[in-house]
């Protein structure tokens, strides 16, 4: 009950405040007479308020579809190789040395 009240007392208000007032327009709180021009009550009421949102938006799908790359086709396939120990000739004789790891391509 309150919201319909509170409803109606809005509307009423939106419709009085959007129409003006006769007494304003013809001036007769001003001290005029009557015979100066017409006065008119104009009502004017808005329309609602629609809250619809913007369409949606499709993607349409290319023609033929974009080929698609198989996976790893931009880096070869490649295996890493960890380091090790191994012995070399060197200039003092065999000597341990290390080898650092690295990438082996197409295993």
């Amino acid at each position: 009950m309150k919201k319909l009240i509170i409803m109606m007392t809005l509307i009423l208000l939106t419709v009085f405040l959007l129409s003006g007032s006769a007494f304003a327009q013809r001036g007769h709180f001003r001290g005029q007479s009557h015979s100066r021009g017409h006065g008119h009550f104009w009502i004017f009421i808005a329309p609602p308020p629609i809250w619809i949102g913007p369409p949606a938006i499709i993607y349409r799908g290319y023609y033929p579809p974009p080929y698609q790359y198989p996976p790893n086709y931009y880096e070869p396939d490649r295996v890493w190789i960890p380091g090790h120990w191994e012995e070399r000739w060197g200039p003092y004789g065999w000597e341990k040395i290390w080898i650092p790891g690295y990438w082996q391509y197409n295993p």
